[in-house]
């Protein structure tokens, strides 16, 4: 539906997003103000994209940035809340932070750690990770953040790639009541595969449950020093690596992105102003594991940069029926930033996750894919004074794509829509030969400008693995892999992965096309859709896995009845499998793929980014049941 009032927010960030694109320097240059420089940068912008640099000669340390210039007025605030699904808690203000980032730091750079290393992790969402991640920057190392549910090959494989000599783990995280063995994985993995790894430092936590393997591990706890240390900040150039996120590939192996030590956490600062507008008595929380960027964008490189207060949750917010709203009224939670597998999860709930006192929930950001219009309008009407937010972006460009920015004025909010152009990038859509389309019609999302929170890939040094995979397939643009369009005032859509689309009967269908419209069923929870080929060369069926809500029972009934809503709403299904839960990536991302694999009897390729492997056996079964395979 178009917005036929006058929007005077909608105008100025329509503007703001137009001068941006314009002129990025100009843009970027008072942003820089955000951080605290030992030397100021020598420019904003030089090189043409993708080889470009962003606050060239500009020295700083994010661990610096995220603690030590709030000390003189912000050393007695709380800088994080910790609570564990069983109830556990603890309140970490900066001071704390302080002291124990300087301590993680000394014993890591006792352990050999300097400026230029890459330094591995693997732990919960716990007080922990904020410190040994903010120490490896310290000593101006790069941090490279594993997740723990990854398969012991593709550990070994990214420890491999990025070059790790020294391993970070908790001995066990928890979560939904199950114990998570991290250390074990760990051991598994340097016992069956060769990698640089030398040292093991083990954050016990309290347990003594996991080996120690003479020579090569350590127990942080024993050797941590018990007094005040101090550990000087490491200048590093802006543009020297900060992090390096694994993300999947479809065939191949994972892809290592570099972000930068500068204008990356500028462009994330940027960002969450835009997006939230933080105040000082706001309390942030990160609906996240570690493994996902999501995770250390908000709890290492913007929360504690900003001065802010985040809430570190570790388990599964749905183990407890009322655990997600007791935790807001707890700590009076007035941010909150989720995977769109979460905000489904409460949905499935229901009305029992929002008891309690949620008067101060200001904003609920939604990140992963765009939300079902079924699933936020539930939203809207269950918290009539919340926001709900939305912003597409994706590893490779981590500041958003597109986006509802209320950080900078309200603006309408449209359902299935990622929102609008988010000031800083640049996207368009367009046709097979690259040329930009008009409103309402249907093409291949892509980037025309740089920002400084676009990634480069690791061990790329002539950046040509960064140029075949997304910049040569339309010169001149960033190719995002996805499909979609925008509405005439600029509200953009995305349809899916444009190699998930499908085509049927000569027609385009973008996967959420119908995705959406299965997601209005009152039986239906969620839904993915993929086309299965049709033996004989007859073209492709649409096949919906289908995820019904809490309560309801599955029938042939109610799957004739799901195809005829389907039908009488506009679009096509041809079968519907009802299965117990969708295979995703750890930022809430349907992996159609999988399920493409699965229906053809393909190979999967690359499952490092699945969130559980589980799942892919659940989805077997349910199609042996239909003769789908045998």
């Amino acid at each position: 539906m178009a917005v036929n009032q006058r929007f005077y927010s909608l105008d100025r960030i329509r503007r703001m997003a137009m001068e941006a694109a314009e002129n990025p320097a100009r843009f970027w240059a008072d942003k820089a103000e955000y951080l605290t420089w030992f030397e100021k940068p020598k420019s904003v912008l030089e090189g043409k994209a993708p080889d470009v640099y962003w606050f060239r000669g500009g020295l700083l340390n994010i661990s610096y940035n995220a603690i030590d210039r709030h000390l003189p007025v912000l050393a007695n605030k709380v800088a994080f809340y910790y609570e564990n699904e069983r109830g556990d808690s603890k309140v970490i203000s900066y001071w704390d932070l302080y002291r124990e980032v300087n301590r993680a730091a000394y014993v890591l750079r006792e352990l050999g750690v300097k400026k230029g290393d890459t330094v591995s992790m693997m732990m919960p969402s716990i007080p922990e990770a904020v410190y040994f991640g903010l120490a490896v920057h310290r000593l101006g190392a790069t941090l490279v953040i594993h997740y723990a549910g990854l398969s012991e090959e593709t550990l070994a494989y990214r420890l491999q790639d990025c070059g790790s000599k020294v391993f970070v783990v908790a001995s066990k995280g928890f979560r939904a009541g199950e114990e998570v063995r991290m250390k074990d994985l760990v051991d598994r993995t340097l016992e069956k595969y060769q990698t640089p790894i030398e040292k093991v430092l083990v954050v016990s936590r309290g347990f003594s449950d996991f080996n120690i393997k003479q020579g090569r591990d350590l127990v942080y706890e024993d050797i941590a020093p018990k007094g005040k240390v101090y550990i000087e900040p490491t200048p590093v150039e802006a543009n020297e690596p900060g992090t390096i996120y694994y993300t999947s590939g479809t065939t191949g192996r994972p892809k290592g992105l570099m972000q930068s030590n500068g204008g990356y956490i500028i462009g994330l600062n940027w960002t969450f102003r835009a997006l939230f507008s933080p105040r000082d008595d706001d309390v942030w929380w990160t609906i996240s594991e570690l493994g996902w960027p999501v995770w250390p964008m908000a709890n290492l490189y913007t929360i504690p940069v900003m001065g802010l207060t985040g809430l570190l949750f570790e388990g599964f917010v749905g183990y407890r029926r009322d655990l997600f709203g007791r935790i807001i009224e707890k700590y009076g939670v007035s941010l909150i930033w989720s995977s769109t597998t979460t905000l489904y999860t409460i949905r499935s709930i229901g009305e029992d996750a929002l008891k309690g006192d949620l008067s101060r929930l200001r904003i609920i950001l939604n990140t992963g894919e765009t939300l079902n219009p079924g699933v936020a309008q539930w939203y809207i009407e269950q918290l009539p004074n919340t926001m709900i937010a939305d912003a597409y972006w994706m590893t490779e460009h981590l500041i958003p794509i597109a986006a509802t920015p209320y950080g900078l004025g309200e603006i309408p909010y449209k359902l299935g829509s990622a929102g609008i152009q988010f000031p800083g990038s640049r996207w368009l859509v367009v046709d097979d030969d690259g040329n930009p389309l008009p409103p309402g019609q249907r093409g291949y999302i892509v980037i025309s400008i740089p920002n400084p929170a676009m990634a480069k890939m690791w061990n790329d040094p002539g950046h040509e693995r960064l140029i075949k995979t997304y910049w040569s397939r339309f010169p001149g643009y960033f190719y995002t892999g996805d499909y979609g369009f925008y509405d005439s005032d600029g509200y953009l859509y995305v349809l899916g992965r444009a190699d998930d689309i499908l085509s049927v009967g000569g027609e385009r269908y973008g996967t959420m096309d119908i995705e959406g419209v299965l997601a209005r069923h009152k039986a239906v929870a969620e839904a993915a859709v993929v086309g299965s080929p049709i033996q004989g060369g007859g073209g492709e069926k649409i096949l919906a896995f289908v995820v019904l809500k809490s309560g309801v029972t599955p029938s042939e009934a109610l799957i004739n009845d799901i195809k005829e809503f389907a039908r009488a709403s506009g679009v096509r299904v041809d079968d519907v499998i009802i299965v117990r839960r969708l295979p995703k990536t750890k930022s809430g991302k349907i992996m159609r793929r999988l399920l493409r694999a699965l229906v053809r009897n393909e190979s999967y390729g690359d499952i490092s980014t699945l969130d559980d492997v589980r799942t892919l056996d659940d989805i077997k079964a349910a199609l042996k049941e239909k003769g789908y395979i045998t």
